[in-house]
């Protein structure tokens, strides 16, 4: 009789860390946007998913285009803020949000744009 591999009791999240804010605006004296900063709001570790033809679909029907998927736990902090216009930083890269899709109250499926490289 052939065994069977169990599996995991706990899910891994070991690619490491991703910083979610908002960028804000900075004005002068005067009114003038003068640039913006990024503001964050937590950090989450995570771990990077497979992209199917699906995913890619409904970045291209928000005029968007996916280059990472990534999950993470689902913290309960996070029912109580607004996903929309969300930024993700991993490392020095800086991300747009697409799309936070949970999994339940469980986990969350982050479908990031990237925009570029931090200079900060």
């Amino acid at each position: 009789m052939l065994q069977q591999p169990q599996k995991p009791v706990h899910e891994t999240f070991n690619d490491g860390f991703l910083i979610f804010g908002r960028e804000t605006t900075q004005r002068s004296e005067t009114g003038k946007r003068t640039g913006k900063t990024f503001s964050a709001e937590g950090k989450l570790a995570y771990k990077e998913m497979t992209c199917r033809d699906s995913d890619y679909q409904m970045a291209g029907y928000m005029d968007a285009s996916l280059d990472i998927k990534v999950k993470t736990l689902y913290p309960p902090s996070f029912q109580n803020i607004s996903k929309s216009k969300l930024k993700v930083r991993i490392g020095n890269i800086e991300f747009d949000v697409i799309k936070v899709d949970p999994d339940g109250k469980r986990y969350l499926y982050f479908y990031l744009q990237e925009v570029g490289a931090v200079n900060e």
